[in-house]
C-alpha cells in the first residue's frame, strides 16, 4: 500500500513545485500580516525572504517589489488568492 496521500496520486513534479510554491506564498502572506509567526521549517526561508515583496502588493504598492509578488502568485497559480489580500488603495 501506497504511503502517499491521496491528494498526490498522479501529482507530477510540476504540480508538486506549484503546490510548495503556493505554501511559500501563503506563508509570506501570513508572515506580513503577523510578523512573529512560527512557519513550517520547511517553507520559513524562502517565505521570510518573499515578506517585503508580499507586504509591497498587500499594501498597495506599485513598482518592483510589488511585481514581484504579483509574479511568484502568477507562476504557483495563486493570483486570485493574492489580490484577494490586498487592502484596498484610497483615491
Amino acid at each position: 500500500m501506497s504511503q502517499e496521500p491521496p491528494c498526490r496520486v498522479g501529482a507530477t513534479p510540476a504540480d508538486l513545485a506549484r503546490e510548495a510554491d503556493r505554501a511559500v506564498l501563503y506563508g509570506a502572506v501570513l508572515a506580513s500580516q503577523r510578523p512573529g509567526v512560527r512557519l513550517k521549517p520547511a517553507i520559513a526561508e524562502p517565505a521570510l525572504a518573499l515578506v517585503p515583496a508580499v507586504r509591497a502588493y498587500l499594501t498597495g504598492e506599485d513598482g518592483p517589489l510589488a511585481e514581484t509578488a504579483l509574479a511568484y502568485a502568477r507562476a504557483c497559480g495563486a493570483e486570485a488568492f493574492l489580490i484577494a489580500k490586498r487592502r484596498p488603495t484610497r483615491s
